[in-house]
């Protein structure tokens, strides 16, 4: 009984240990400059369909760290309704992305596919997917398939728990262009974690948030913009560009040595 008390023990210091070293560094990652809480975008300024009206913004910070906003359209142009801190690819942003990288694309698409291992909240999108064990994203394909024989992310296994509770599709590489990834989400934030394989992680609240502004408008009306901060003048016309990748150009910027080009 004693041992089974002292080693409870030391599990729960590296479960308290573990919890402490993310707060620390949520603490001193998550902060940011004053200076740069301000966008570094204009949101008026990115083409997108006409039926467009969600659009998320990811603008990537030094290292792994990023900040997520969401937008509405209204009959006064985009409203902001959602700003949090995330966290992104272990090796920053790159618009030349490739299997393995993990950097976060750089670019403008399209979401889609909502889903998740959690029940959907009231307000989500009708089309929303409760995965289970047969759930598979396609490496293949790049979509979501119920088919456990499938090669890539088994999606809705015990692994993915807290990750993919709720998800949507970035839109990167729609064709399925091989070599350049796949599985590549907008997803929620795993306490512990610091940086993604290249998915984009925030908040679960504010995962749902957003999930409900999907669900409000649907595919082909919400879009996701991602790019290193200060580098958006390249993003805004982007949308559809080399086949559903990413736009070619510098996103090199000082003081981020983790963007690749």
């Amino acid at each position: 009984m004693k041992k089974y008390w002292k080693n409870r023990t030391k599990r729960m210091a590296v479960i308290l240990g573990a919890v402490l070293l993310t707060a620390v560094w949520l603490a001193g990652a998550f902060s940011v400059k004053a200076a740069e809480t301000v966008p570094s975008f204009d949101v008026s300024r990115f083409i997108l369909p006409e039926e467009a009206k969600m659009l998320v913004v990811v603008e990537g910070n030094e290292g792994s760290t990023c900040q997520v906003y969401a937008y509405e359209k209204t009959d006064g142009g985009w409203e902001q309704r959602l700003q949090t801190m995330g966290i992104m690819g272990r090796n920053g942003m790159n618009n030349n992305r490739r299997v393995g990288d993990k950097t976060t694309p750089i670019g403008l698409f399209q979401l889609n596919t909502p889903f998740g291992q959690s029940d959907p909240q009231e307000g989500f999108p009708a089309d929303y997917i409760k995965v289970g064990k047969r759930h598979v994203w396609s490496d293949l394909t790049n979509r979501l398939v119920e088919d456990a024989s499938v090669e890539g992310e088994h999606v809705g296994t015990k692994g993915y728990q807290g990750y993919y509770d709720y998800a949507l599709d970035a839109g990167f590489n729609v064709n399925a262009i091989p070599d350049q990834g796949s599985a590549l989400f907008l997803h929620c934030w795993k306490v512990g974690r610091v940086d993604t394989s290249g998915c984009v992680a925030i908040p679960k609240e504010q995962m749902a948030y957003i999930m409900k502004l999907y669900g409000m408008y649907g595919k082909g009306a919400c879009y996701i913009a991602q790019a290193p901060r200060d580098t958006f003048e390249l993003v805004y016309d982007s949308y559809g560009v080399n086949g559903g990748l990413s736009p070619q150009g510098d996103f090199s910027r000082p003081g981020v040595q983790s963007i690749a080009n």
